[in-house]
């Protein structure tokens, strides 16, 4: 095990052991400590350090989209990275222009309710292809923020 992987795996021991649980927006609560750092020389490499599998692709065309300053997801889609869906979804299905089924509290609904998720499915699929196929549907719903 790398020094930078055994700094990580004490630091989430640490959380773990010590940590403050607290709600978050997404309502699942995070674990966490208040002022941690981690140091790392970075002529080493750079530290990936997760306890996930890493996408690779996914990183690259989220950095290059940080890198060109876009804020619409579009960019994301057409590389397959759907990381950022959430934000511009829920602005398409809380505007006078959605006329779908009832999307209120997506996250949550389609972790419990099996038939809603499908519809969630067939409504997001929508929602990306009008991101990518539709320009001025794009710039009004494609946006984070």
């Amino acid at each position: 095990m790398s020094q930078n992987e055994e700094q990580y795996l004490n630091l989430a021991r640490r959380i773990l052991e010590t940590g403050a649980s607290k709600m978050d927006r997404t309502k699942t609560g995070t674990h966490s400590i208040f002022g941690a750092q981690m140091r790392f020389d970075l002529s080493e490499g750079f530290p990936l350090l997760t306890s996930k599998k890493v996408a690779f692709g996914r990183i690259k065309s989220e950095l290059l989209w940080f890198l060109r300053g876009d804020n619409n997801i579009r960019f994301l889609l057409q590389h397959h990275n759907h990381i950022w869906d959430e934000w511009p979804f829920k602005k398409w299905i809380e505007s006078s222009e959605y006329d779908g089924p009832d999307m209120t509290d997506f996250g949550l609904r389609t972790q419990s309710d099996p038939i809603f998720a499908e519809q969630y499915k067939e409504q997001k699929k929508i929602f990306i292809d009008r991101i990518l196929n539709d320009d001025k549907f794009s710039e009004k719903f494609g946006t984070i923020g």
